[in-house]
């Protein structure tokens, strides 16, 4: 019985050393607590973040530090009562030797039953050790009791800096004891400990045979501190994915042996095979859940310095979901960490009818009235679908249940303005070099050109005159596109960036790239924004093209004497444009088209450019990424279903460049795009509400458009 009286000792030394201590490190519970790290590494990293609370969150602390004091209180008076309790079955313990059979049985049984009671409050393993130590009483024989030793060092020595406790329980009795964890330690450990969800806090007792329910938590603490060199990974994880999904133990009677079907032996399914690249992502393992997370939100919801933290998401629960959760959103469970910021599980409230943008705007409305104009300034609260594997489970929609994100309000894109600069110089560079190619076979502007070189004349006046108009059309056709994008942005109130010029090789450029900086109110409006840009293009491109054309055939011959040309080989990569040049010019007899593909064609400059202003917005409309083409496919589609779609696009027009031999455009299109279209636009406020049957329209009627424009005639 001293084992009991010993451990109970140590119980109350322990819970009478936690009322005292104040904090404990993350650097010294990563070296002394390493026992955790296994299931840290499933759920991700808790981080111990400075951060100055509003305060009600002060208040709130208060009280759950009075409630913390008040358990530890309970658990110290429990363990004195208990112990006072051994002490009397000790006394009567030792009175067994002076009594004798009916007496002897009669009193062995109510002892008996009184520690058993006791061990099953404490630890529900001793029961094993208590048959024996009766069976062994009856016997007479040597009995080895079940060891708990504790020992407090109050060393007054000057070289120690603060108490050590040394505490062994019976089930570590032949281990070999590690080094002491200060009081200060082991109190941060045992409230780290409480504060794990319940699976874990399971999982971890059961890995060193303890039932949670049952023992102390700083019994278990030190357990896992005793036992953490012999802790594998592999269990700690077999056991915290026991009791997320019990369901995994199912009874597959196909599977199994007639025997074990008559048993209805249960059969562990075969985890899954890491390196299968089809395999659902784990939604218990952090690194995956961020992974595929960072597949779905751009860099820039996670700069550097702008996450929000658990502390700060925690004042929104409180202060706001916490007020007006039932008129908004009823939160189901704590909010769960995620690259960039927060996800928040619940519900939306039956009176909003589904309507996410009246959610958003209650939600943004509590915000400004019971938070601190910091906290709007720096974070915001978008309406989305799950981006974690959890998604996957959810067989009501494709994309996911809806989920609130906190995440930052900064979400402008790090651009390096030197490089931003150096590439729109190149681009512009190419342009101009464009622009002078297409009077590349036109002899007598050629001859002119090399003798004014010889005489060293640098007039070149007459020549500007005559690049003049393609560099107007074709500037007026990009500026269209740029000041649609900004009427739209402006009118919707969100912030756009300065367009980037992007390259490319056999048009005079690729596309102007314009990066969102705030948030879209919703995908109806982020589509609104992405259409517009490349439908004013292309219909400003169609107007030069047939205007062009007009006056081609309108020149005199001075005119025609220095007008531009191109070969019909650059009219072949474009059906649309070539057919539309073949039936103005041609007839429609398809003879213009036949000819050797570097015979020139003489065009007006009006009409090359609307050539390549049609091509240009084409190839801005493919559904990559953020290109506008891509944004349209977010808006339509959702994020899940926008990354499988572009991603199809993608390996399409790769297999069709390699195998078709048209090369021309789309390789260094997809060369460009790998570099500068890498991320997914930005989050909407509200991800849920998808955008219109009759966008989705325009939309297909616009990719049609761009397929026939870039589909060569060959």
């Amino acid at each position: 019985m001293k084992t009991l009286s010993s451990k109970y000792a140590a119980a109350v030394t322990l819970l009478s050393l936690l009322e005292s201590s104040q904090s404990f490190s993350s650097t010294t519970r990563k070296n002394r607590i390493s026992s955790f790290s296994p299931l840290q590494n499933n759920i991700g990293q808790r981080k111990q973040t400075s951060f100055q609370l509003y305060s009600s969150t002060n208040d709130l602390d208060k009280l759950k530090a009075q409630a913390a004091q008040i358990k530890l209180e309970a658990e110290k008076m429990e363990a004195e009562l208990n112990l006072q309790k051994i002490q009397k079955i000790e006394s009567e313990f030792q009175t067994l030797d002076e009594l004798k059979g009916k007496d002897l049985s009669k009193k062995q049984n109510e002892l008996k039953k009184q520690i058993q009671a006791l061990a099953n409050r404490v630890d529900p393993s001793l029961l094993s050790s208590f048959d024996t130590l009766f069976n062994d009483k009856e016997e007479k024989s040597n009995v080895s009791e079940m060891q708990v030793q504790s020992s407090l060092d109050n060393s007054n020595s000057n070289s120690v800096d603060e108490e050590r406790v040394t505490t062994q329980t019976n089930l570590y009795a032949n281990r070999k004891i590690k080094a002491t964890i200060t009081e200060a330690e082991l109190t941060s450990a045992v409230e780290y400990y409480t504060s794990l969800p319940k699976p874990m806090r399971q999982a971890l007792a059961k890995s060193i045979d303890l039932d949670e329910t049952m023992a102390a938590p700083a019994i278990i603490v030190l357990g896992l501190y005793e036992l953490s060199d012999s802790l594998s990974t592999t269990k700690l994880q077999s056991l915290y994915q026991q009791e997320l999904n019990p369901k995994e133990l199912i009874v597959d009677m196909k599977s199994i042996s007639d025997k074990n079907a008559v048993f209805g032996k249960p059969v562990l399914k075969e985890p899954d095979d890491p390196f299968n690249p089809f395999r659902q992502p784990d939604a218990t393992n952090m690194e995956e859940i961020n992974s595929m997370v960072e597949n779905f939100l751009p860099r820039q919801t996670r700069k550097e310095g702008t996450v929000p933290t658990q502390p700060e998401v925690e004042v929104f629960t409180t202060q706001v979901l916490g007020k007006i959760g039932k008129d908004t959103w009823s939160q189901s469970g704590p909010p769960e960490k995620i690259s960039g910021g927060y996800l928040i599980r619940g519900s939306m409230a039956s009176k909003l009818k589904d309507d996410g943008d009246a959610l958003i705007a209650k939600l943004d409305e509590a915000i400004e009235d019971l938070l601190p104009a910091a906290w709007s300034e720096k974070y915001q609260v978008s309406y989305m679908t799950d981006p974690t594997p959890q998604m996957l489970e959810f067989e009501e929609d494709l994309n996911g249940a809806a989920v609130l994100i906190v995440h930052s309000k900064d979400m402008s894109p790090e651009q390096n303005t030197l490089l931003s600069t150096g590439v729109s110089s190149i681009s512009l560079f190419l342009a101009f070099v464009f622009a002078i190619g297409i009077f590349g076979q036109n002899d007598t502007i050629m001859q002119r050109l090399q003798s004014a070189q010889g005489q060293l004349d640098y007039d070149l006046t007459w020549f500007n005159q005559l690049v003049s108009p393609f560099l107007i059309a074709i500037g007026i056709t990009q500026a269209s596109h740029e000041v649609a994008h900004l009427a739209v942005a402006k009118k919707e109130g969100f912030k756009i960036t300065p367009p980037t010029i992007l390259p490319l090789i056999s048009l005079p450029y690729m596309s102007f790239q314009n990066r969102i900086k705030t948030s879209p109110k919703n995908f109806s409006t982020l589509f609104n924004f992405a259409f517009i840009g490349p439908l004013a293009g292309m219909i400003t491109s169609f107007v030069f093209l047939i205007l062009g054309l007009q006056m081609t055939l309108e020149m005199n011959p001075d005119q025609v004497t220095y007008a531009p040309s191109i070969p019909v080989g650059f009219l072949q990569l474009s059906s649309l444009g070539a057919n539309i040049v073949d039936y103005v010019l041609g007839g429609g007899d398809g003879l213009l088209l036949q000819q050797d593909p570097n015979t020139p064609v003489i065009l007006h400059p009006f009409a090359i450019a609307g050539i390549a202003g049609l091509m240009i917005n084409a190839l801005d409309t493919i559904p990559l990424a953020a290109t506008d083409g891509g944004r349209m496919s977010l808006a339509l589609l959702g994020r899940p279903g926008h990354v499988a779609f572009s991603g199809l696009v993608y390996f399409a027009i790769l297999l069709y460049t390699i195998f078709s031999g048209h090369q021309d455009i789309f390789l260094s299109y997809l060369f460009v795009t790998s570099f500068t279209q890498k991320d997914l636009e930005i989050p909407a406020r509200n991800e849920v509400d998808q955008a219109s049957l009759s966008q989705a329209a325009i939309a297909l009627t616009m990719w049609c458009v761009a397929i026939l424009t870039l589909t060569p005639t060959n």
